[in-house]
């Protein structure tokens, strides 16, 4: 949700100042050996950003109020002009990296590409509930989904061809005291969601993210399986004429960036310092001690979600993720580090005039799209981690995964250092001062990118 009070002066800064430093600085050129640029894609990136060489860092990110007051981030978003056009006609490439909390990152298997001919992306169809929890992605108590709306036998199967919904949640850590799995949740949450789009029957339009999140939770709170539990959520659903509804509830949330800047971003709900809306189920035992000893359980409802409508256009890249990303990066941090990535593979393109889109997005975000210009050096990481050689390094590498590792990976290395103070810190600081918060939050980490291109687009925008 934008707030209308909100100023727009701090993303059109930041806009000017880094498209004009990307234009000036030639930043497109950060190596041309073939080596370095592979591995660069996946590393923290030391650009030129100035006279002198300065290493990307996060800013502070005001985020909770102890006075229950709405979060915010401390990066203004600039105003969106939703329009409608009807020759307009994109598809999405889609794409999510994820790190459960206390595992190794892999930035290759640890990337997910979407395959529209695949119909979902994150989900199990076992029916078995042990074996689904065994062949969950490594995403720890987070969860996510991909899924085409409709299936390929649909009465619409023409207009929902290019619909897609996408989302993560993020599983209440804290039911863990009531020996309760919180992925148990996410997880059947996210699979119920993909299960709702794949069969969805009318055209994708009527589809919206609030009912989607709510057909989901009932699904949950009707499984035998899933007894107890919570979970933010930030659901989407695109259209192919670039409409893009955003339904998010809690901590997790949204960032829409647009030629090298921010165009939306979503504002966190929360009901105090680290406790965010939540879904819940709670058993009747656990609420009849409450009753009897006093207390109330969080428990809000998907009609409690903020709810946000944006225009994607040719070259837009989407960012949905959980607390594990935003906790540790802020707004300005991703939008360097996507504005790195989009520039150094030429997917956008610096010109006198400013940010454009290249003629060779398309074929970048294509499968293995980035497979020719990442051959992977010799005595690398990449080439000695055997978990990236198990199919091939190259396989299935496309500019949207390239993306994704680049914030889960950075994200996971802020979340362990502790001489860098993220947005989490800053808050912690802020409204505990005794207690001195240092350094980045240790979480699940899940990242979904989507990329909207127009296969119609052949010269720069």
């Amino acid at each position: 949700m934008i707030l209308p009070s909100l100023s727009c002066r701090a993303c059109s800064s930041v806009r000017s100042s880094l498209q004009a430093i990307i234009v000036r600085d030639g930043v497109y050129s950060v190596s041309t050996n073939p080596n370095t640029y592979a591995l660069s894609l996946f590393k923290t990136q030391y650009v030129r950003f100035s006279s002198h060489t300065t290493r990307i860092r996060p800013n502070t990110r005001l985020s909770l109020d102890l006075t229950r007051q709405p979060s915010r981030r401390t990066f203004h978003a600039t105003r969106i002009t939703n329009f409608e056009n009807p020759s307009l006609k994109l598809s999405y490439r889609v794409a999510v990296s994820s790190s459960g909390k206390g595992r190794r990152f892999h930035p290759v298997k640890n990337a997910y590409n979407f395959d529209p001919a695949g119909d979902a992306l994150g989900v199990s169809k076992d029916r078995n509930s042990v074996s689904r929890r065994r062949n969950r992605p490594d995403s720890g108590e987070d969860a996510f989904f991909v899924s085409r709306i409709g299936n390929r036998i649909s009465d619409h199967q023409d207009t929902n061809a290019e619909a897609v919904a996408f989302g993560v949640a993020d599983g209440v850590g804290g039911w863990t005291e009531s020996r309760v799995d919180p992925a148990d949740f996410s997880h059947g949450l996210c699979n119920y969601m993909a299960h709702t789009a794949q069969t969805w029957h009318e055209p994708a339009e009527r589809l919206r993210s609030k009912h989607l999140l709510q057909a989901g939770y009932d699904q949950v709170v009707a499984d035998s399986t899933i007894r107890a539990g919570g979970s933010t959520a930030s659901v989407g659903v695109a259209l192919p004429d670039g409409r893009v509804e955003l339904a998010n509830l809690g901590d997790s949330g949204s960032v829409l960036l647009r030629k090298a800047a921010v165009h939306h971003y979503s504002v966190p709900q929360t009901h105090g310092f680290n406790t965010p809306y939540q879904l819940s189920v709670i058993p009747p035992r656990m609420r009849a001690q409450a009753s009897v000893f006093g207390g109330a359980f969080l428990e809000d409802f998907p009609r409690d979600a903020s709810v946000t409508n944006v225009q994607m256009q040719h070259g837009d890249v989407l960012i949905i993720a959980t607390d594990g990303v935003f906790d540790n990066l802020n707004n300005q941090d991703i939008l360097k580090l996507v504005t790195s990535r989009m520039v150094m593979t030429g997917a956008w393109t610096a010109t006198e005039s400013g940010v454009g889109v290249s003629e060779d997005l398309c074929a970048l975000a294509a499968p293995s799209g980035l497979a020719d210009a990442l051959p992977t050096p010799t005595g690398s990481p990449l080439s000695k981690d055997p978990a990236n050689t198990e199919s091939g390094p190259k396989d299935g590498v496309t500019l949207q995964s390239v993306l994704a590792a680049t914030i889960a990976g950075e994200a996971k290395i802020a979340s362990v250092d502790y001489r860098r103070d993220g947005p989490f810190a800053k808050e912690a600081q802020r409204y505990y001062p005794g207690d001195y918060y240092r350094g980045g939050k240790v979480d699940d980490i899940c990242v979904v990118v989507v990329i909207a291109v127009d296969d119609s687009v052949s010269t720069d925008v």
